[in-house]
């Protein structure tokens, strides 16, 4: 008996554990270069532009609001990723398009764009205006890709 609360201790401490540093890489907005604790998400893969800077984009909309969401990079540099958290995601239609706010990070922490835009139910794409931490705003548009 005492050997099966053991084994029952230590099952619910590696979960314990695991669901622990999942929140910490979760919810650290500035760790971009570990992604491979982030491989797991389920990602949705866009490549298209901010104005006219070519980008790929990678999200997982299973996130809750004020989580990590994914990453995009420019590119013309695969390596600088920017980290993206989601602050808006809402059904709009009965197509299942949303109105989604994403939140820019650097790799530092700090919060460096916003994109805010409305993505389409039915996979044809996410599109709308990104605004840089100058201010400047660029029209995006993304297409699914597979």
């Amino acid at each position: 008996m005492n050997m099966r609360k053991y084994i029952y201790a230590t099952i619910a401490a590696v979960v314990v554990m695991f669901m622990a540093s999942m929140t910490v890489a979760a919810n650290s907005p500035g760790n971009v270069d570990d992604l491979s604790a982030a491989e797991q998400y389920n990602y949705t893969v866009y490549t298209g532009q901010i104005g006219p800077y070519p980008i790929t984009l990678y999200i997982d909309l299973s996130a809750s609001v004020n989580e990590y969401c994914g990453y995009y990079y420019y590119n013309s540099r695969p390596n600088s990723k920017f980290t993206l958290i989601i602050k808006k995601l809402e059904t709009i239609n009965l197509h299942g398009s949303m109105k989604v706010v994403l939140y820019e990070y650097t790799a530092k922490g700090n919060h460096s764009g916003t994109f805010n835009g409305q993505l389409e139910g039915r996979g044809d794409g996410f599109a709308g205006m990104f605004t840089n931490s100058k201010g400047t705003k660029y029209r995006f548009h993304l297409t699914e890709s597979y």
